[in-house]
């Protein structure tokens, strides 16, 4: 025969182990769900992580808030990229300037450019020195005659004060007494030649040229009472009273002028 007592006092230990290994055994269980949901709190967070840097929104909640600042920032990779472009458009901007601004001094266009004013200042000169009818005298010397041609030389003078240059062939023609033009005025003969520069005083010379009669045919033009003269690049005539040449053949020519 147990004591009451007793028995209790065994069972009360049994039933108190039962429900410590129950209340254990929920306390794991619990600890494993928590453990879960914070593995899917983390896993909705990464996913939250890669949809914020695709699409450029942010989800809800500080994590998301911070994958969001940290998408900013790689958005601002982006921004360097535009920096870039604008250094670019820098460079560019100072092509254009260049090719606003002119030629640089030293490229061939402008040195080009440079030379075509120098020649132009140098035909400028040239013809502000040219001899004109006003700086001129005229002569002509008596006819040499040989295998049937008749030459003779016109000699230009400077009567000025200055020095100026002749280049080129002269314009001849005969003038009958009323002024008339006698034939034709005079065909050229022979290549150009250099300038001639003539000092104050100084003379050049350029040949007329005819034939003998019936050398070529039995005519001739009339006596001359004036010869007509253009200095080469002139058009100012000038006039020298004189009765030669006789024009026989329809040969009248003049040479360019030449040196004395």
């Amino acid at each position: 025969m147990f004591d009451h007592h007793q028995i209790n006092g065994t069972s009360s230990p049994g039933t108190g182990g039962t429900r410590s290994a129950k209340a254990g055994r929920a306390r794991r269980v619990g600890a494993m769900a928590a453990a879960v949901a914070l593995l899917a709190v983390g896993t909705a967070a990464c996913g939250s992580d890669n949809g914020s840097g695709g699409s450029g929104t942010s989800s809800s909640g500080s994590d998301s808030s911070s994958v969001s600042s940290s998408s900013g920032t790689s958005t601002s990779s982006g921004t360097g990229s535009s920096s870039g472009t604008g250094s670019s458009s820098a460079a560019g901007g100072d092509g254009t300037s260049d090719a606003s601004g002119g030629q640089p001094s030293d490229t061939p266009a402008a040195r080009s450019a440079s030379s075509a004013a120098q020649g132009g200042d140098a035909k400028s000169a040239a013809a502000a020195s040219r001899c004109t009818a006003d700086h001129l005298g005229l002569s002509l010397s008596p006819p040499d005659a040989g295998a049937g041609n008749i030459r003779y030389n016109l000699t230009l003078t400077n009567k000025g004060t200055s020095a100026c240059t002749l280049q080129g062939f002269p314009g001849v023609s005969l003038l009958a007494g009323d002024g008339t033009t006698i034939g034709k005025p005079a065909d050229r003969e022979g290549e150009a030649l250099g300038a001639v520069r003539l000092a104050p005083g100084g003379t050049a010379d350029a040949t007329l040229h005819t034939l003998n009669k019936g050398i070529k045919g039995t005519s001739c033009w009339e006596k001359p009472s004036l010869l007509k003269v253009y200095a080469p690049g002139s058009k100012d005539a000038m006039t020298l009273s004189t009765s030669s040449p006789t024009v026989c053949g329809d040969t009248f020519r003049v040479t360019a002028v030449r040196a004395d």
